[in-house]
């Protein structure tokens, strides 16, 4: 991490961060690690121009494993690319999804302060987010057609900080579940988004989720 000290964050409110788990395990066993939209909030940040407004972009958000599981997890992502990749991508993807619907199967592998993604560092967002840190991301999820528990209708807001990470465990943990399944990217950062406090905001209400 680089240009601020290590954020303080607030426990996820224990609803919010089942459904984000459940959402994955839903991915590993229903849609062959396709992302649904409910793992896809937009993350909006202050424009680092005044006057200007806001900065809006759109995420795939993951989650980290408890501090204490971190370094032996990002082991695990490691070791598992790296024993299959002679055998090509695909293989790997196998492999990935294998592994993670196992991983999902219980929330209490995860840390509870936290909601992660990887970019690319030049996006706008990233020098927004390096001028302030504060940030939201907003979960959205209104599908008539999906009437389960996932799917249920949620507008969600999550209040939090951005920390910035170029290198360090937050950055090799995420690169390397990143490559099972789109391979070794470069130019890119980890933002960690240290959570701050949510709210239900459906029909224009803001009413803030406990813990």
């Amino acid at each position: 991490m680089f240009g601020r000290k290590k954020s303080t964050g607030r426990p996820l409110p224990k609803e919010l961060l089942e459904w984000q788990v459940s959402l994955r395990l839903h991915t590993m066993l229903e849609r062959n690690g396709s992302p649904h939209v409910g793992v896809a909030p937009l993350l909006t940040a202050r424009h680092p121009v005044p006057g200007v407004g806001v900065l809006s972009h759109s995420i795939i958000c993951g989650l980290l494993p408890r501090p204490d599981l971190l370094e032996a997890k990002t082991r695990e992502f490691r070791e598992l690319y790296e024993t299959h990749v002679g055998e090509g991508a695909r293989s790997v993807y196998d492999r990935g999804i294998e592994y993670l619907t196992d991983y999902y199967r219980s929330n209490d592998l995860f840390d509870t302060e936290s909601i992660t993604t990887l970019l690319r560092e030049d996006l706008p967002v990233i020098d927004a987010l390096r001028a302030d840190p504060r940030c939201a991301l907003v979960f959205y999820v209104f599908d008539l057609a999906d009437r389960s528990e996932i799917g249920r209708l949620r507008c969600i807001q999550v209040n939090a900080v951005a920390e910035i990470h170029r290198d360090g465990p937050v950055y090799e943990n995420v690169w390397w579940h990143n490559a099972l399944f789109h391979g070794q990217e470069d130019g890119c950062v980890v933002v960690r988004f240290v959570h701050q406090g949510s709210f239900d905001t459906r029909f224009g209400a803001q009413e803030e989720l406990t813990v």
